[in-house]
């Protein structure tokens, strides 16, 4: 929705800086071209860029305060249930000047102080400051779909939706080597506080933080909870449905909430596919008035392509839909510096590049909104390949031993898994966590191996990731789906679909992380996820009729995937001139012969598809992006 960004200094007195505000909007002018505007009054100063979605008119500017000017506030994101709230703040006496979701979360604070959060749905980072008190309020939604990062000097904290903004500021620029460690290691990004930048934090999912007075804290005040997956064995199969169409259609629903024109990716996939069938369901069953375009990924390659299955749900809904085509643009050599400008750190895949591309083609379609189906595949297996080992795990475990023979023949026929691929995955999901992180220790050794030795051995504490909640009542599917959700997959994904939806100035929507969902699906167990063969079975069975039978009853399964090893071989020229430039043999993370060597061996003339080596040309572009040399 926008960009903020801003300076706090705990102690009333006390004078803040001058910064260069022009710079900074300009920073973040990409998230908020419709208008811009300061407010500073000794202490705090709040910068922000807006993106006007909800109340076109003046009255939703911001930084905005409250009737008496004590509360102010910048806030990205959209609270979707604000009408709802509105409503039940109204009743209880508070007045309302304008139409913004941003004027419910200030009176809803100020009805309710911190507690406020349980009460909005939607994505978020907002900062409050409260001048009756001087403190400092700072929030960010359940899942970390809206950014917040911070730095400090000196006693002062600084705050912003982009790290390149509070480099902006004059927070010098420095990479975090074991953030770097991490990234090129194991993999991972946004799993913790930690970014790659020295000195530059976020604020976790679901976290808040409060000053008052020179102290402050953070605390994180949502979590799912550690309960046995068994809700729908209290419910009879009917119920347990109408309930997930409840819960689904009005996930949708609010989320079309917008006073510009609203558009949702169309990949041909089940769960992108539900979204488009429901808004079309809710049109023709409600009268729904909103009047939709879709988007979809075409590729050449027919291996890949999904735009067949788009097709089925064009034709049953009469939509509009355009086929973008991102590996016919040729362009990744010129886009690579740009793309990861935007992301402020390096992709971990080249997944965000086809994103890239059909944000670009939205935003020329003058398209503000858009509505994409992430996280269902989180919570309901979708990656029958990943999950079914832990399914089997599950029936075996159990005693079933019948369910367990006849479900891995099933995976086998219907999803095309070879037998030896689900014993393995089987074996894994049955080893204790110990033996399991021993594994995967071996696995980033293959990375660790190609490094510089004397950079893993300093980063290597520091770069360790915190396992996330045991889970322990959980079935071992949903232990692993939960691991998915909170640290492997989504958090990624949430990453760059942030940075290029709002480099091109549109805000992403996404139902399935609906808060009332994912606490509904993660209660349910493993009956209503996989069985027959295939997964996603409650999103199947509810929206039988209301989606194409030709997606309902598909068992293949390709995600948002990218001819990676053709687009390495395109970028051959600018990787050749990336790993022969003294700034590149010159890192301290590793040897540039060792990594020219595996290059060469994995890709002959530039076609290598290693992850670790895309991640090696994506750190060192970020490392001359922001670092230079």
């Amino acid at each position: 929705m926008c960009g903020f960004f801003g300076m706090f200094d705990p102690v009333p007195q006390n004078s803040l800086p001058a910064v260069d505000l022009e710079r900074i909007h300009r920073t973040m002018h990409h998230r908020g071209p419709d208008d811009r505007a300061d407010l500073q009054d000794g202490n705090i100063l709040l910068a922000f860029n807006r993106l006007s979605i909800l109340d076109l008119s003046q009255a939703g500017r911001q930084p905005m305060t409250d009737d008496r000017g004590d509360i102010r506030i910048v806030f990205n994101g959209e609270i979707f249930n604000y009408i709802e709230l509105r409503r039940d703040l109204r009743a209880r006496g508070y007045t309302f000047r304008t139409g913004t979701d941003t004027e419910v979360i200030l009176c809803a604070y100020e009805e309710y102080g911190v507690d406020c959060l349980s009460h909005f749905n939607g994505m978020w980072a907002f900062v409050i400051h409260d001048r009756r008190d001087n403190s400092l309020f700072c929030s960010r939604d359940r899942f970390g779909i809206k950014p917040l990062y911070y730095a400090f000097q000196g006693d002062r904290l600084i705050f912003s939706s982009e790290i390149k903004t509070i480099l902006a500021a004059g927070h010098a620029a420095a990479p975090d080597e074991a953030g770097v460690l991490r990234y090129l290691a194991f993999g991972q990004l946004d799993v913790d506080e930690k970014t790659m930048f020295r000195g530059i934090s976020q604020l976790p999912p679901a976290h808040a933080m409060l000053w008052k007075g020179t102290s402050w804290r953070t605390w994180r005040w949502w979590r799912l909870q550690d309960r046995e997956n068994s809700l729908d064995r209290t419910m009879d199969r009917g119920e347990v449905l109408q309930l997930f169409r409840d819960l689904f259609f009005n996930a949708v629903e609010i989320r079309l909430r917008s006073d510009v024109p609203v558009g949702a990716l169309l990949s041909g996939g089940l769960d992108s596919s539900a979204i488009v069938s429901v808004i079309d369901h809710l049109a023709r069953t409600r009268g729904l008035g909103v009047d939709i375009r879709t988007f979809t990924a075409a590729y050449a390659d027919k291996a890949i392509d999904e735009s067949g299955y788009a097709a089925e749900v064009v034709r049953k809904t009469g939509i509009t839909n355009t086929l973008v085509h991102p590996d016919d643009h040729g362009r990744l050599q010129q886009d690579i510096e740009r793309v990861i400008r935007h992301q402020d750190e390096p992709p971990l895949t080249m997944t965000a590049f086809a994103h890239w591309y059909l944000m670009e083609e939205i935003s020329r379609q003058d398209i503000k909104v858009i509505i994409s189906g992430q996280g269902a595949d989180e919570m309901l297996a979708g990656y029958v390949e990943q999950f079914s080992g832990y399914f089997l795990a599950d029936l075996l475990l159990s005693g079933n031993l019948a369910g367990f023979f006849g479900e891995a023949a099933r995976l086998h026929e219907r999803s095309g898994l070879p037998l030896r691929l689900l014993l393995m995955q089987f074996v894994k999901a049955v080893m204790s966590r110990r033996v399991s992180q021993s594994v995967k220790s071996l696995l980033r050794e293959r990375a660790i191996q190609h490094l510089d030795r004397r950079f893993v051995r300093r980063n290597r504490r520091a770069a360790a990731v915190a396992e996330p909640p045991a889970m322990r009542h959980y079935s071992r599917l949903n232990r692993q789906l939960h691991r998915s959700f909170v640290q492997e997959s989504i958090p990624r994904i949430l990453h760059y679909e942030d940075r290029n939806s709002m480099a091109f100035s549109i805000e992403q929507r996404m139902p399935f992380l609906d808060y009332r969902l994912v606490e509904f699906l993660f209660a349910l167990s493993n009956r209503q996820k996989m069985g027959g063969g295939t997964s996603k079975l409650i999103l199947r069975r509810a929206l039988r009729g209301i989606m194409p039978d030709a997606i309902t009853d598909r068992h293949s399964k390709l995600g948002f995937t990218v001819p990676q090893a053709r687009w390495l071989k395109e970028m051959q020229g600018y990787v050749e001139e990336l790993f022969a430039s003294p700034g590149f043999n010159s890192r301290p993370y590793w040897n540039g012969k060792t990594i020219r060597r595996l290059y060469r061996s994995l890709g002959g003339r530039g076609g290598g598809t290693d992850i670790f080596l895309w991640r090696v040309i994506a750190c060192e572009t970020w490392h001359r992006i922001f670092f230079g040399g």
